[in-house]
């Protein structure tokens, strides 16, 4: 049998989809607290998973610039990785822009073409704005957003007060941020880092403002960025019009000092994967290996700022596939217990399988063997699919053949 890398942080097979309802309560449920002199909601989600009898972590949730903590309910159905993962989600809401000169200069900015200006929401997250004409460097804009608001401290204080309502450990506390999250992301792990797992910043990056990067913690980082993003420049800076804007640190010195400051590994060859195109959009994944601190970022192309990759849309990755493999590897109960999968691609679903398993390729051929080595069945199949209801419950070694290219992984059949 053909010796394949096997490699931790890919590890994840789902568990079961439920729709129980949790104790006949509203599920997500919003909340208040008063912290920093304000009223501050956040929206929080029970996962639906009868498996287990204690929720195994907290995922939280930062939206975007100017969105709302039902974008993750509602456009990224993060519910999906709550339910598998058996993950308390909580998606915190951001203030509003809190100063009137800020307020004002905002307005000189909603005149250059196609720059989206929305201070409904915003994260103190470092994240400052500077526009000047790119003719002659003269600026018209310099601002810090929402500098006076402590949202560090409103997520610390979010999430002491989740971990004592539902006697969490405090334990596999995982953070994802969109666009100004993802800023917000950071700014939360390079101050208070120690407590998270890992981060999965996604389309954001360090503000020119941000703090602590002179005491950085070692965090596990799985960032995802469009070399083509419109509102968040993977350069850190763009010319729109006449005007020459500055939102953010450029992404490639951001990627460079978190592998510096997890002391990884530096991305060789063999640690690059490329996820060939389908639509036109193409992803290069690198990855800075460390058994607890890798790096892992995904430098997409051809995609706009808010896109939001899904393999049943035909893309070439899945964002949520991609988000669970990450928590998974990082996950002091799933990394223990979820059986590892071989290097290459997940080429099936679901898993675990119940009556047929699906492929990502239309036609090959499927072993199973027991965990002795020993063959089961190998067969044909065409369609993308084959039906293994006969085999009894339990873990198998299942093999995917197609064209050159061998694939090896673990099956649980339920």
């Amino acid at each position: 049998m053909e010796t394949i890398k096997v490699r931790r942080f890919l590890g994840i097979i789902s568990l079961m989809w439920l729709t129980a309802s949790y104790s006949g309560n509203a599920n997500p449920v919003r909340k208040t607290m008063i912290t920093g002199g304000f009223e501050r909601e956040y929206k929080l989600y029970v996962p639906q998973n009868e498996l287990r009898d204690k929720v195994d972590g907290l995922l939280i949730c930062l939206h975007g610039f100017g969105r709302t903590i039902d974008d993750f309910f509602e456009q990224y159905n993060i519910s999906t990785i709550a339910d598998n993962m058996n993950m308390i989600v909580a998606a915190p809401q951001a203030l509003p822009e809190q100063d009137p000169l800020v307020q004002a200069q905002a307005y000189l900015l909603s005149l250059i073409p196609d720059t989206e200006i929305s201070l409904h929401s915003v994260w103190g997250c470092g994240l400052r704005v500077k526009a000047a004409f790119a003719s002659t460097g003269v600026t018209i804009v310099d601002e810090v957003l929402n500098k006076g608001v402590d949202d560090v401290a409103f997520i610390d204080l979010m999430i002491d007060k989740i971990i004592s309502e539902y006697e969490l450990s405090g334990d596999n506390i995982f953070m994802l941020g969109t666009s100004m999250g993802g800023y917000m992301t950071y700014q939360y792990a390079l101050l208070k880092g120690q407590r998270l797992s890992g981060i999965i910043p996604i389309a954001g990056s360090f503000g020119l403002n941000i703090k602590g990067m002179d005491k950085a913690p070692k965090i596990p980082i799985c960032d995802f960025h469009s070399v083509t993003d419109e509102v968040v420049p993977y350069a850190g800076s763009q010319v729109k019009s006449l005007f020459h804007i500055t939102l953010a640190q450029p992404k490639e010195d951001v990627i460079n000092f978190w592998w510096a400051t997890n002391a990884t590994g530096a991305a060789v060859a063999e640690q690059v994967r490329y996820y060939p195109s389908t639509n036109g959009i193409t992803v290069e994944k690198i990855m800075y290996p460390d058994p607890d601190n890798e790096v892992v970022h995904y430098k997409v192309n051809g995609a706009p700022h808010s896109y939001f990759f899904s393999k049943d849309a035909g893309d070439c990755m899945d964002h949520i596939e991609e988000i669970m493999k990450f928590i998974a590897a990082h996950h002091s109960i799933l990394s223990q217990n979820v059986p590892i999968v071989a290097e290459q691609e997940l080429m099936f679903y679901p898993n675990p399988v119940y009556d047929k398993v699906y492929f990502y390729t239309s036609e090959g051929i499927v072993s199973i063997y027991d965990m002795s080595g020993r063959e089961l069945i190998s067969q044909r199949f065409t369609a993308g699919q084959t039906d293994l209801s006969f085999l009894k419950q339990g873990l198998y070694i299942i093999r995917i053949q197609y064209g050159i290219t061998t694939y090896i992984g673990k099956l649980l059949k339920k």
